[in-house]
């Protein structure tokens, strides 16, 4: 087993910050003050990381893992093989998720803040479309947290220990 620094202080940070922002404007607080002030320290993360794709750390920066058709068709067509290409980051599936994940985050957090605005305050389908992307999150986070346990398992490189440590203990 090989250790590699893959992640970097600032996107562990990031990562558990988010999951524990979903968890808890989902299980404990669905709207109110504390749900809105949450949502506010969503979007300046979401705004750093931003930043930090373009100025990070190598696994950090979008053009390490932007998932490009050719990028995408290459996996997939080699994903069973002995040749596949060993990924530092993420592989261009994970790399559609994530990017998937930032959006949703990205409308989640956009339609709650129009909700709480005047001109839209009690206006049903912006609360309509925030719950809407809200539960297409919990989807993706699923889908997520399946896929990273399967491909754990398919590669051999414990990805929940590296998201947690940094390193990725490669076989």
């Amino acid at each position: 087993m090989q250790d590699i620094k893959v992640w970097d202080l600032f996107i562990r940070l990031f990562h558990w910050s988010v999951v524990a922002i979903v968890l808890i404007n989902f299980a404990l607080f669905d709207e109110g003050s504390i749900h809105e002030f949450l949502g506010y320290i969503l979007i300046g993360l979401l705004c750093l990381r931003f930043i930090w794709g373009f100025v990070g750390s190598k696994y950090a920066r979008f053009k390490d893992f932007f998932p490009s058709p050719h990028k995408i068709r290459k996996y997939i067509k080699n994903r069973d093989a002995d040749s596949r290409p060993q990924y530092l980051g993420h592989n261009p599936i994970g790399a559609v998720m994530i990017f998937n994940l930032y959006l949703t985050l990205i409308l989640v957090s956009l339609t709650g803040y129009l909700a709480i605005t005047d001109r839209f305050w009690g206006v049903e389908w912006v609360e309509e479309v925030h719950e809407f992307f809200a539960n297409y999150l919990l989807f993706s986070v699923a889908i997520h947290i399946a896929g990273v346990i399967f491909e754990s398992f398919r590669s051999g490189v414990n990805l929940i220990s590296a998201v947690v440590t940094g390193i990725k203990r490669i076989p």
